[in-house]
């Protein structure tokens, strides 16, 4: 579909009687055919503001992981860097696909959160299972303490993964019903 634009009521006219159709602007505006491409376009520019402000986070998240990256480079920190500014590439081109009513843009969008929400779940369910408390840390504390901090850790992670994996999920979802 391409993307609807405004002309003059008198041009329409003219477009219409030389395609030999015979209604009124007003009776083709109200048509099926025409409404389905209007409400086509409202669906693709909702998921265009969507992947508007996730381009943002996935843009903000990239920046913050190559900064701790910097400040302490491990492998981790630098997979997580690349992933997150391939993805956020993605999300760009996602944003601009639905600004140009391009269907794609589903498509590109689904795959891009589905791989978000799996990096979701990856992350926190590998830091959740191998907790490690640092040594600083557990200097610092009562020994008794640390199997409830190892649990808060994990806690903490188990709920990343879910609800992280959960969000990505359902924005992938949402992008792709632009496809209908």
């Amino acid at each position: 579909m391409s993307k609807l634009v405004q002309i003059p009521e008198s041009t329409l006219e003219t477009l219409l009687r030389e395609a030999g159709r015979t209604e009124s602007v007003e009776e083709y505006l109200r048509s099926a055919e025409v409404q389905a491409g209007v409400q086509e376009g409202h669906r693709l520019l909702k998921r265009a503001r969507a992947a508007y402000w996730s381009r943002f986070w996935l843009l903000f998240s990239a920046i913050l992981t190559w900064i701790f990256f910097l400040f302490g480079p491990d492998l981790e920190g630098f997979i997580s860097g690349v992933l997150l500014t391939g993805m956020t590439v993605v999300e760009f081109k996602v944003h601009s696909l639905f600004l140009a009513a391009d269907v794609r843009g589903a498509i590109y969008g689904w795959w891009n959160q589905c791989l978000f929400s799996l990096l979701f779940l990856i992350y926190g369910g590998y830091h959740g299972t191998f907790v490690s408390v640092s040594p600083s840390v557990s200097g610092l504390v009562d020994p008794s303490m640390l199997p409830q901090i190892i649990a808060l850790y994990r806690f903490f992670y188990f709920t990343v993964a879910i609800v992280g994996a959960l969000g990505q999920f359902c924005l992938a979802c949402y992008y792709r019903t632009a496809r209908k």
